[in-house]
């Protein structure tokens, strides 16, 4: 048993978890933490190797100042980078830089810098795992769910197994991803993708491979006194890659118009010589394509960027499943938010789980999914826009200003304590919820009115040159 963690006295519920990714494996940690009794169950047969590389900002990461271990071993782990930005024909837009998220200052008045951490997929699901064995958590793995249920005179949840077994719980985090099978339970359908027009060509591997042609390394050589590193944005039309060399790997990844062929899978892949054959048809350079011919395995990730609207109720009619992660939310990974919103998730769900009590397991739903639904509404539409400042650049734009190309997330995104606000608007919300007093979210842009929206009403703002949203999104 982990020494080091401080857990609250047992609040007598029981917790099944099914996904053992980042918001399932950060759900479990974080519920046993607040005093819930445990077991996590997941599809695949152990750790998934496929994966490559995305950010976790500190809104998340304030959690782990909780765990001990995580906090060392996020900051091992994780990979220290400038982010500079280019033109097609890799021309410099903006020099190499630190992303600029300020500082948080405590309650206590520490003034903290705020660091935004890329981390390699595979790695901090090992580090997550790790700290589920020290609390004595050990996944079950080979536990496929095929449907979800609910028992209102009995107070529990349950799913469905593929071998016919059922497991209970007095509350079940569906947190098993896109292909979630609770949303039969929770809305009655399957919420439907959209395609978003394009897909991302996308390969993480070991540096050796790419160490293999000379020119590759020296246009993409890792510091020589060590990090930070660089991670290269190239925008061009109706296009954008990514390159980054962290010194034992080496990333890759480019959106693309979708040819039809992509999926969202971590295991779709197309021949090498595709890609490299399209980066030269579309006139990027020759380095370019040496670099994505460097991929060892021949083969490449086509993943399919599809949008779906937000969805604002992630909890069962009875109140006895909730979703959380992609299976509440999904997120272009120009958002940059995917898995820090995932972790959000977990850190509200248990507090709220804690302070509403074994009796009030469907209150503490409705209040955590009031308390995250708009914020990450909002985080889902930064996606949107995100990817289009790279696909659709408007140079004239740049000209005058080259950090209208730069990712848009805001110093609200970054403050933000998941923890923290539960906590402190957990009673306010309860009143909202049982009497209709009257009650706003603070974790949004400042000033931001939320009003409900799809993906067509954003994409035809855009057509038409339009941005009505209000507030401060900086």
């Amino acid at each position: 048993m982990d020494q080091d963690v401080e857990r609250h006295p047992s609040n007598g519920i029981s917790v099944l978890v099914v996904g053992a990714g980042i918001a399932g494996a950060m759900s479990a940690l974080e519920c046993w933490r607040r005093g819930c009794e445990v077991q996590i169950i997941e599809k695949q047969p152990g750790i998934d190797p496929a994966g490559d590389h995305f950010t976790i900002g500190p809104s998340a990461l304030r959690t782990f100042a909780h765990w001990p271990f995580l906090e060392a071993e996020n900051e091992r782990i994780a990979y220290e980078h400038l982010l500079g930005y280019h033109r097609q024909n890799g021309e410099p837009v903006l020099p190499p830089s630190k992303i600029d998220i300020g500082s948080t200052t405590t309650k206590d008045g520490e003034v903290k810098p705020n660091r935004v951490y890329r981390h390699h997929r595979p790695r901090f699901a090992e580090m997550l795992l790790k700290q589920l064995n020290r609390i004595g958590i050990s996944v079950q793995y080979n536990h496929k769910v095929v449907e979800y249920y609910e028992n209102a005179d009995t107070g529990k949840g349950g799913v469905k197994l593929e071998d016919g077994k059922t497991i209970e719980a007095d509350l079940v985090i569906a947190a098993d991803g896109v292909g979630t099978k609770s949303h039969k339970l929770i809305s009655g359908h399957e919420v439907r993708a959209r395609s978003s027009g394009y897909a991302m060509y996308r390969m993480c591997f070991p540096i050796e491979h790419a160490m293999k042609d000379p020119l590759v390394v020296e246009r993409w050589p890792y510091p020589a006194n060590g990090p930070p590193s660089i991670f290269e944005l190239w925008a061009g039309p109706d296009m954008s890659l990514y390159i980054w060399n962290t010194g034992d790997y080496f990333f890759w990844a480019m959106v693309h118009p979708d040819d039809g062929t992509a999926q969202e899978s971590w295991h779709n892949f197309t021949p090498v010589e595709k890609v490299g054959a399209y980066i030269t048809e579309k006139g990027w350079p020759e380095i370019t394509r040496r670099m994505v011919m460097a991929t060892p395995s021949g083969k490449v990730i086509d993943w399919k960027l599809l949008w779906r609207d937000p969805q604002e109720k992630w909890y069962s009619p009875a109140g006895r499943v909730i979703q959380a992660g992609d299976s509440a939310h999904t997120f272009l990974p120009s958002s940059g938010n995917g898995g820090t919103q995932g972790v959000e998730d977990a850190t509200s769900l248990a507090a709220c789980l804690e302070l509403a009590g074994k009796d009030n397991i469907p209150l503490a739903l409705k209040v955590h999914n009031k308390l995250r639904f708009e914020r990450v509404a909002c985080c889902q539409r930064l996606g949107v826009s995100n990817q289009n400042a790279v696909t659709k650049t408007d140079w004239d734009a740049v000209k005058k200003n080259p950090k209208v190309l730069t990712n848009r997330h805001g110093q609200w995104i970054y403050h933000h304590n998941p923890e923290e606000y539960a906590v402190e608007n957990f009673k306010a919300c309860v009143d909202h919820i049982l009497t209709g007093t009257p009650f706003e979210n603070t974790n949004k842009p400042p000033g931001y009115v939320h009003t409900p929206w799809v993906i067509e009403d954003l994409l035809d703002a855009q057509e038409r040159g339009e941005d009505d949203v209000t507030g401060d999104w900086s």
